[in-house]
């Protein structure tokens, strides 16, 4: 595999996922292998667990020549070679697999983290059965109706938005007004040889692409074609066709609201429910509308709309035309697995923890529930930066604890410093009271002299004091000023990184290497934040 770029100096230095403070309980306590989760999932998230995943999901799929087929089509669509797709052809290849809605330009940069995690998956698994072939896989949430979600990334502070117009899946949608976009990028980021190639990428992508399921396809395949990764859109017929059964069920014995109600109910004991299921988990898709599905009596009705049912009707309809049906977040992933070899799902802290509601659903229609792996986080840390806290003399960990932390710290210093200058004005008033005591003895007269002496003195020492205190002051301001600028450059608005800034941040950066960096440095199976800073 690709290699990163010799030109590029960057050195990774890790921090536990626990030290952050920024992963819920019920992540922490998954990756700890707490008893409490047990029966939320299957196997667990380690490289021995595999062999068994795979020998059982050998054993179940039965859909690859229709995913093949397909895959072709999607990619023929695009414009873009099939030649990734067809190792899916072979009955000895198996997907590890990660998602994202069609975010503009990728949207958040962990969009790339979970992609590059899903690649470094795939090379360790092939390590340890090199007779298998492993593919990633990027699910694209092209039917998310969602528009705000997807329609923006941010350069800097500046939010670059796309306006549209347009209703129903966002991956459906149009690309016109793209060129708008890319003209005031092009403002934004000027000119220079990485901000040609930013610009060349998203003129490639969407500009000249008529949907944004397409637009988003090119983009992953110019950022990690060379890695293998295969890109899905679940809004097809065909795919849709293979999972019409499961959908017929739901319809008619509400199975995902049943499944998911009792793991929630299990789960309250201790954690937060991330999803709330309806009776019906599915949406009517149609060209410009997505609209949830309600029985309402004995008719089935499109939320929002006109459209009425009786359930004969629905389920010709789903017989007829499956690409009409699109499920909602309890059967997406469930969809995912019906159609794939997958063996694996990578996703972010909050992802997994709505799949632990979902184990049940998979178990009722008898397919085999995927390994949950969490995606690795990056935290990109400026020279700059480094350098700052590398002055201050502070570990790289303090980033993530909140300012008030460090002025408690930075407090005590100051009572510890307060506290020494106590100590040499009480050795001071000693010495004063000696001579007193002396020369009394001698001359009774010169015990007012000694008095006026201290009192002269001391005058000094409580002016020398406060001076100190106000340099000292000063002093731990500064520290405070400079510690919150590296903090607000690593964890912008108090947030992670990860969730805010985009790729473009990683180009200007890292230059064009970005992406054979994070390759670089990026590890499955960890449970530690990765700190990537210039050196």
């Amino acid at each position: 595999m690709p290699q990163a770029t010799k030109e590029i100096s960057y050195k990774c230095d890790q921090v536990s996922l626990k030290e952050t403070g920024f992963f819920g309980k019920i992540i922490l306590d998954y990756l700890e292998d707490k008893e409490s989760l047990g029966s939320m999932y299957g196997r667990r998230p380690a490289l021995s667990s595999f062999s068994d995943q795979l020998q059982a999901k050998q054993e179940q799929y039965e859909n690859r020549e229709v995913l093949v087929a397909a895959l072709k089509e999607q990619y023929k669509g695009s414009g873009l070679p099939t030649d990734q797709v067809e190792r899916l052809s072979s009955n000895m290849a198996f997907t590890i697999t990660t998602g994202h809605q069609v975010c503009l330009n990728t949207g958040p940069l962990y969009f790339l983290y979970k992609i590059i995690s899903a690649v470094k998956t795939c090379e360790s698994l092939k390590t340890e059965h090199s007779n298998y072939d492993f593919v990633p896989v990027f699910w694209m949430a092209t039917e998310d109706h969602d528009f705000e979600e997807a329609n923006h990334f941010y350069v800097g502070e500046k939010k670059m938005e796309w306006e549209s117009g347009q209703g129903g899946a966002v991956g459906r949608m149009k690309t016109v007004g793209m060129d708008d976009v890319l003209n005031e990028l092009k403002d934004i980021i000027g000119v220079g040889y990485t901000s040609a190639t930013i610009l060349e990428m998203f003129e490639k992508a969407y500009v000249k692409s008529e949907n944004i399921a397409i637009a988003t396809r090119k983009l992953v395949h110019q950022l990690f074609g060379k890695y293998g990764v295969v890109v899905v859109d679940g809004d097809d017929r065909a795919l849709k066709r293979l999972v019409a059964p499961y959908f017929k069920r739901e319809i008619l014995e509400g199975i995902g609201k049943a499944e998911v109600e009792k793991a929630s109910k299990e789960l309250a004991e201790k954690y937060k429910a991330q999803v709330y299921p309806r009776d019906i988990n599915l949406f009517y898709l149609d060209e410009e509308y997505r609209g949830r599905i309600e029985k309402k009596g004995e008719i089935y009705q499109v939320l929002n709309s006109q459209l009425e049912f009786s359930e004969e009707e629905l389920l010709n309809l789903l017989e007829e035309e499956p690409e009409k049906f699109s499920p909602n977040v309890v059967l997406r992933p469930f969809y995912q697995e019906v159609i794939l070899p997958n063996l694996a799902y990578i996703g972010g802290g909050g992802e997994l923890a709505y799949w632990f509601q979902l184990k049940g659903i998979f178990d009722t229609f008898e397919i085999e529930f995927p390994i949950l792996l969490l995606r690795n986080s990056v935290g990109i840390l400026e020279k700059q930066a480094f350098e700052d806290l590398k002055s201050l003399g502070l570990k790289l960990k303090v980033l993530f604890h909140h300012t008030e932390h460090l002025e408690e710290m930075l407090l005590q210093l100051e009572n510890s410093s307060n506290y020494d200058l106590e100590t040499a004005f009480t050795s001071i008033k000693a010495v004063f009271d000696r001579v007193e005591t002396q020369l009394a003895s001698i001359d009774p007269t010169l015990e007012h002299s000694v008095k006026s002496g201290w009192a002269r003195v001391s005058r000094i020492l409580l002016n020398l004091e406060k001076k100190g205190k106000r340099a000292e002051k000063r002093k731990y301001s500064d520290t405070i000023a400079k510690f919150e600028r590296a903090q607000s450059q690593f964890l912008p608005a108090g947030s992670l990184q990860e969730r805010r800034f985009n790729l473009i941040y990683g180009y200007q950066v890292f230059g064009e290497g970005f992406i054979d960096v994070l390759y670089d440095v990026i590890q499955p199976f960890s449970d530690q934040f990765l700190i990537l800073r210039e050196d």
